[in-house]
């Protein structure tokens, strides 16, 4: 509507400007030398507005033509820059699904429309391919071609540093990652890996700095933060624990502080309490970290606590820990069962453990019952009954996290370096196949013998022997751990015969005050 009004008005204008000429008597004189030309100003106007509306259109037509060239390479350009964003389209969805083939023809098109000249899709493309065909020659020369490209540079050193650390050339990825720090040393990627080098050469302090860091980027929350620093905090005062003992307690104070959860900063804050006289703060600690994740050396600490004191005052310290806390666990009771063995009481000792005995126990539960037998009986039969029991278990007591387990508390995992909090307790030992459900399908299919499955039998000539390996670890007392080791040896002989597995006659038990490492 409002244009309506408009275009009247100028029409209006244009009519009255013309009628306002028309009655307009005067004339415009033109005169060249000798020559004069006398027009009426009307058709000087006309004329002149003629000329001016002929000069413009002239020129838009000249404009065109002129430009006309750039235009056509423009039209070019856009089809080759839709087949070149369809190709890589095509090919990404190729290499996402695993198709490096079909990826590799749509790179070649790419190459074709492109001329080799470097794009960070295409790029990206042939990365992920290479990387589908494991073509690490290829990959390596395409990240340093990313290295040129400004915006493709972070992910370069990405690429190239992964390349060097599967290749296990450390010296390399040590200076791709200090290069990739100095390019950027807030991107997420380089703090993690700068994080896990440092965990790994037990370089505490870098490692605190950069969970710091992560925490003051917003990489990670509070409660994450709190968790890593007490894990590292933890790992540093007992790296200087012999050495330092004070900056050892402060730093144990401190991570036990930031997560009450964790074990290892909790016993050794309550054992440098202890050693420093300080004993009611240091049983405080053990009580509170027990209501939380109880472990067997804490109840045992608990009870060395208040030096000179006879075994069977050290079982009445434990037993009030687990009256305290209002918790019968399994824990409790192995380390009542073993203040009882430090007594020479084995019976108590045994009767603590018979109502944690059951399909489920751990080797831990067996392991102690053997020794236990040891000593009761002359006879080996019982004790080797247990160690077979021990040998069979379905569950095993460790750190673990995850599918990792350890017999040591550990910072983060000795492989990757990655910073884990180790939950103490038995945990499932990994089987292939669990259920045998693989080895039955095969068995009722008359592939494999149903007696497979049966591990306490030999199959075709191969004998598996079970042996033991005692292995000392000391904290604040001396505990032997027994690992057994799993070795096949092969018989050579025409029948095949099954026999059944005797352990052997020294089960390797070594009856010392023990104590399982944190």
């Amino acid at each position: 509507m409002i244009k309506l009004f408009l275009l009247l008005g100028s029409l209006i204008g244009v009519v009255y400007f013309f009628n306002w000429l028309t009655s307009y008597s005067g004339q415009i004189l033109f005169q060249i030398n000798e020559y004069e030309i006398t027009v009426s100003l009307v058709f000087f106007i006309t004329a002149l507005a003629a000329i001016i509306i002929s000069a413009i259109i002239l020129w838009i037509i000249l404009a065109y033509f002129f430009s006309l060239p750039k235009k056509i390479q423009k039209f070019k350009q856009a089809k080759i820059n839709q087949r070149i964003q369809e190709s890589i389209t095509n090919g990404l969805v190729h290499a996402s699904t695993g198709n490096s083939n079909a990826a590799e023809i749509e790179i070649k098109k790419i190459d074709r429309l492109i001329k080799n000249k470097p794009d960070v899709m295409t790029l990206v493309l042939k990365a992920q391919n290479a990387s589908l065909k494991k073509d690490n020659v290829q990959l390596n020369k395409i990240f340093q071609t990313m290295n040129g490209v400004e915006a493709t540079k972070m992910l370069s050193y990405r690429g190239l540093y992964t390349l060097s650390k599967n290749s296990k050339n450390t010296q390399k990825s040590i200076e791709i990652l200090k290069d990739a720090e100095t390019y950027n040393s807030n991107e997420p990627w380089v703090m993690e890996e700068m994080l896990k080098c440092y965990l790994m050469t037990k370089n505490w302090s870098g490692a605190a700095d950069i969970i710091e860091k992560k925490y003051k980027n917003k990489l990670i929350q509070r409660k994450d933060y709190n968790t890593q620093r007490a894990i590292v905090l933890a790992a540093h005062a007992k790296s200087i624990e012999d050495e330092n003992p004070d900056e050892s307690l402060n730093l144990a104070l401190e991570a036990n502080k930031l997560d009450k959860n964790q074990i290892m900063a909790a016993s050794l804050s309550a054992k440098l309490l202890s050693e420093q006289g300080n004993n009611s703060k240091a049983e405080k600690i053990i009580i509170d970290i027990w209501k939380l994740n109880p472990h067997e050396d804490l109840a045992y600490l608990y009870s060395h606590v208040l030096p000179g004191i006879s075994p069977k005052q050290r079982i009445e310290r434990i037993k009030n820990v687990i009256k305290k806390t209002k918790s019968n666990n399994v824990e409790g009771a192995v380390a009542i069962c073993r203040a009882y063995m430090d007594d020479k009481n084995y019976q108590e000792a045994r009767t603590v453990l018979e109502p944690f005995i059951s399909e489920n126990s751990s080797k831990r539960i067996y392991q102690l019952l053997a020794e236990i037998e040891i000593e009761l009986s002359e006879s080996r039969t019982k004790s080797r009954e247990w160690m077979r029991k021990a040998m069979n278990s379905k569950y095993d007591t460790n750190w673990y996290i995850d599918d990792f387990t350890s017999h040591v508390w550990l910072p983060c995992i000795p492989d990757t370096g990655e910073i884990k909090s180790f939950k103490w307790g038995d945990c499932l030992i990994k089987s292939i196949d669990m259920n045998h459900q693989y080895l039955d399908y095969f068995a009722n299919n008359k592939l494999i013998s149903n007696d497979i499955n049966k591990s306490d039998e030999v199959i075709d000539d191969i004998e598996i022997k079970v042996f033991e390996e005692p292995k000392i670890i000391d904290i604040e007392h001396k505990h032997s751990v027994v690992k057994k080791r799993n070795t096949k040896s092969v018989k050579k002989d025409d029948k095949k015969n099954t026999e059944k597995i005797h352990a052997p006659d020294d089960p390797g038990i070594i009856a010392e005050d023990e104590i399982n490492e944190l």
